[in-house]
């Protein structure tokens, strides 16, 4: 069986990446904050490749193929995200690489450095079992998203970037009438309280 992981990714230009974080620590640092969480989960994908999962970068359109190929170095396959909204874009992602032959998806951002390639994995197990499995964020949205086959409603009515984007999705599932598993919570680092907190646990662990 087929699974496949698309990462969502942005170039680390200053002024375009973590520009909340920016406005406090300057947006040169944020860049950089956000270049190390990126290639943190692209040395996921990495890992998760060595397994035998697809692993597809959809960029931001406003860069290249080619800056990402020189970026990441990794043997992924790449394409630029469609749509005008958050939700279109997954969608159309889903879509993509569902047509290219993968019977399981899941799709992760690129600000969660706390998302570990077990996890991913335990996500793909539970889409043995249920139709979608979603990893809640503490900020209200989530950092994973994984079903069997796309599901163009799951996205619609949904206000994205707000602290309801979780619930209204759990919502959504339930009306469509779709099993679904709940993974444990994770951070991402939009802000400086995210990134001190983060920063906390790692110098803790």
């Amino acid at each position: 069986m087929t699974e496949a992981l698309i990462i969502f990714a942005k170039l680390p230009r200053p002024g375009e990446v973590k520009t909340r974080l920016g406005s406090v620590v300057g947006m040169e640092e944020a860049a950089s904050i956000y270049r190390g969480f990126a290639e943190h989960a692209f040395l996921l994908g990495d890992a998760l490749a060595g397994s035998g999962v697809q692993v597809h970068v959809f960029y931001d359109p406003c860069a290249s193929e080619n800056d990402f190929r020189t970026w990441i170095g990794h043997a992924f396959s790449f394409a630029p995200q469609e749509g005008n909204t958050l939700g279109e874009r997954m969608h159309r992602a889903f879509e993509a690489t569902f047509a290219q032959g993968a019977a399981r998806c899941i799709i992760i951002g690129t600000d969660v450095p706390d998302l570990e390639a077990a996890t991913v994995l335990q996500a793909f197990e539970l889409l043995s079992a249920h139709a979608v499995v979603i990893g809640p964020s503490t900020d209200g949205g989530y950092y994973l998203l994984g079903m069997n086959a796309p599901v163009k409603d799951l996205f619609g009515g949904i206000t994205w970037s707000t602290s309801t984007v979780f619930d209204d999705t759990l919502k959504r599932l339930t009306k469509l009438s779709l099993s679904y598993s709940v993974l444990g919570e994770l951070s991402d680092i939009d802000t400086v309280e995210d990134y001190r907190n983060y920063r906390r646990r790692r110098n803790d662990a």
